[in-house]
């Protein structure tokens, strides 16, 4: 996300309609965090936290929306993984069989590992370009020292 700007992402729900997000930032940069009904209502909002989790059951009928506000001066990285009314109902299954319910609920579950290890891959690209540079500036550095002590 750019400096002082905010996205929104819409979901469309039902009344009783289950919904679940998981956030976290790269270096865990404090953001703020909020979910709006269809009627622009607050329904949930985390101000300035680097990661969190929500889930809540609709009241309304509508586009729902979770936005992402970074207030801070610098670029931040959010890695998000929302989870809908399709996912859900997927999940609850009313028509199968405990152990088809336990296989669907592992499966949910290793997704989330798989998105999770994803961002981690990525925290540490991010993480290896910066020892990168400060160990390429550092050499630049001594060699400068050298010339001098040298000269």
């Amino acid at each position: 996300m750019r400096p002082n700007s905010q996205e929104c992402y819409l979901e469309r729900m039902k009344v009783n309609d289950h919904f679940s997000i998981t956030f976290e930032t790269a270096g865990k940069i404090p953001i703020e965090f909020y979910i709006t009904d269809s009627h622009n209502a607050h329904i949930f909002s985390m101000p300035l936290s680097g990661e969190g989790h929500h889930s809540y059951i609709s009241t309304s009928e509508g586009r729902h929306a979770y936005c992402f506000r970074n207030g801070m001066s610098q670029e931040v990285v959010v890695n998000f993984n929302p989870h809908g009314p399709e996912e859900e109902t997927y999940l609850v299954g009313h028509d199968a069989t405990p152990a088809e319910q336990e296989v669907r609920k592992l499966s949910h579950n290793v997704e989330e590992v798989r998105d999770h290890f994803e961002f981690m891959l990525f925290r540490n690209e991010i993480h290896d370009q910066s020892v990168s540079d400060t160990q390429r500036r550092m050499f630049h550095w001594a060699i400068l020292q050298t010339m001098v002590l040298a000269g």
